[in-house]
C-alpha cells in the first residue's frame, strides 16, 4: 500500500516510474529530469530529503514533489475512472 495516491512520471530517458512514497519521490529525483536546476524541482528534492530523515511533513514534500513533476512536464495524467462518474451521480441529489 502506498502512503499517498500514486502518481507515474515519464522521464526523459522515455522510462516511467509509479510514485506513491516518500521514499520512491527520493528515487525518482534521482532518475533523468528536464532540469535539475530548476527552483522547484531543488525545492522538491530539499522536502523530500528531509521528510525521509523525519524532519518535514510527508504530505508536504510529496506535494513539492508532484508540483516540480507537474512544471517540467513528466506528470502523466490518467483520465479519470468511470466509476467516480457513478460515485458523483449517486452522490448528488
Amino acid at each position: 500500500m502506498t502512503a499517498f495516491m500514486p502518481i507515474t512520471l515519464r522521464f526523459c530517458d522515455n522510462k516511467t516510474m509509479l510514485v506513491g512514497s516518500v521514499a520512491d519521490a527520493q528515487t525518482a529525483l534521482q532518475r533523468q529530469w528536464p532540469d535539475k536546476t530548476a527552483p522547484a524541482y531543488i525545492e522538491a528534492a530539499r522536502l523530500v530529503r528531509l521528510a525521509v530523515e523525519g524532519n518535514c511533513c510527508p504530505r508536504t514534500a510529496f506535494e513539492a514533489f508532484s508540483k516540480a513533476a507537474r512544471r517540467q512536464g513528466i506528470l502523466m495524467v490518467k483520465s479519470k475512472s468511470r466509476a467516480y462518474d457513478w460515485l458523483d451521480a449517486a452522490a448528488s441529489p
